[in-house]
């Protein structure tokens, strides 16, 4: 676990999401757990080294790799409303397909076993502020990566946890994205006169790495958007998968991994096309657009 500034803590490399902890002189905030229980357990264990007291457990997203290891804090979990109203719908299949991620790793797979998921107790929607023990926090709505994303902001040491709004070298999961809103809230956040930000996945980093992301996302919305506009399609279109794959590395044997997640945001920004361009969407799928909240406009970082 690395310092980075004065009671702000994160865990760099557990599989999936970093994971965060703010220290106040009321007790603690836990940002995401770990997505593997072993590595879950570790990080509790980190953390009761350092506090014996733990207010929140925060939720900056809905995905598997942000939450699956909440059962392991006695605290209630805070997540946007969005992804409150996700994992309520999550059963024993959720945890099954996460299984099945591991199906060459027997060991990994057997850990879920006693997995659960523990849903939010308190969610919010724009903007929650609080201060604990002297240290004022910022929940914000951030978007554009799910409707659920969000971040911490910590005023007085001038450091943003981004959730999975920004990621470093590698690529960004598109597959349920507002791709117009991500690019929105990326040109915000360049306007921020930040200290460090700390990203979903990636190292630390500051607002000059948002720009790659940006050119992903702005690079495959033009691709889609020529295939759609050329009457090619879904399935036609997976040819952006091979144009986009070299943009960011990828480690060996993920390959297969990464073609997967582009080619689902390859069909969620066709999806987008769809509707942009008026052509009628396929039965259900506009109720399936995710609503879009409110960001604060006059919060400046």
């Amino acid at each position: 676990m690395q310092e980075i500034a004065d009671g702000v803590f994160v865990k760099f490399d557990y599989e999936g999401a970093n994971c965060g902890l703010v220290l106040t002189d009321a007790g603690a905030i836990v940002i995401d757990t770990p997505i593997i229980p072993e590595q879950a357990k570790d990080w509790a264990a980190q953390v009761a080294q350092i506090t014996d007291h733990v207010l929140y457990v925060f939720n900056t997203d809905h995905h598997r790799a942000h939450i699956l290891g909440n059962q392991y804090f006695d605290a209630p979990v805070l997540a946007h409303e969005y992804a409150w109203q996700e994992m309520a719908g999550y059963k024993d299949t959720f945890i099954e397909r996460t299984q099945n991620l591991y199906k060459k790793q027997p060991d990994i797979q057997e850990q879920f076993n006693e997995t659960y998921i523990v849903k939010p107790e308190l969610t919010f929607t724009g903007h929650l502020t609080m201060e604990k023990g002297g240290r004022p926090l910022h929940f914000i709505y951030l978007g554009g990566h799910t409707p659920a994303t969000s971040g911490l902001y910590i005023p007085d040491v001038n450091i943003l946890f981004a959730g999975d709004l920004v990621v470093v070298d590698e690529h960004p999961a598109l597959g349920q994205c507002n791709s117009k809103e991500w690019l929105e809230q990326l040109e915000w956040l360049q306007h921020q006169e930040l200290n460090a930000i700390v990203p979903g996945h990636g190292p630390l980093c500051n607002v000059e790495a948002i720009e790659p992301m940006r050119c992903y996302i702005r690079t495959m919305r033009a691709r889609v958007r020529s295939q759609y506009k050329q009457g090619r399609t879904k399935a036609e279109s997976a040819v952006v998968i091979s144009q986009m794959l070299d943009m960011f590395p990828y480690p060996p044997g993920r390959k297969s991994f990464i073609e997967k997640r582009i080619r689902a945001g390859v069909s969620r920004i066709y999806d987008e096309m769809k509707l942009f361009y008026g052509a009628a969407p396929a039965k259900g799928h506009a109720a399936k657009q995710p609503p879009r909240f409110k960001r604060v406009e006059s919060l400046k970082l």
